[in-house]
């Protein structure tokens, strides 16, 4: 006969089961941890494309002499979303607050930035 403190130990079916029941209590709260990082992850990546395209109106428009600066929008696709750059001829004199907003559609919703470069 083997000893007690020899013999091999394997798991008893009582904590299997104990670890199977806190297994399926914790799988909903880590799935739905995992969707709303993921939405969190796309939302960033729409609002990173977002900036990236207002911040390149600003840039066409600081190249233009100021005379030539008109109110107006642009479209633009990336990636399968469409962007809406409007933006808006600033008055006065030098130097310039020009505002810039991008608006897109994401999950039925419209969302926008809004960008404001000083051009002289």
């Amino acid at each position: 006969m083997i000893p007690a403190f020899q013999r091999p130990r394997g798991y008893t079916l009582i904590e299997v089961l104990i670890a199977m029941v806190i297994l399926v209590a914790l799988f909903p709260a880590l799935s739905t941890l995992v969707t709303g990082s993921r939405k969190a992850q796309v939302s960033g990546y729409r609002m990173e494309q977002a900036s990236a395209y207002g911040r390149m109106v600003i840039d066409s428009l600081s190249i233009l002499p100021s005379p030539m600066w008109t109110t107006g929008s642009s479209t633009q696709n990336i990636a399968g979303v469409v962007y809406t750059a409007s933006w808006t001829k600033p008055v006065g004199a030098a130097p310039w607050t020009f505002p810039v907003t991008v608006t897109w559609l994401q999950a039925a919703r419209v969302h926008q930035i809004k960008l404001q470069a000083v051009l002289q």
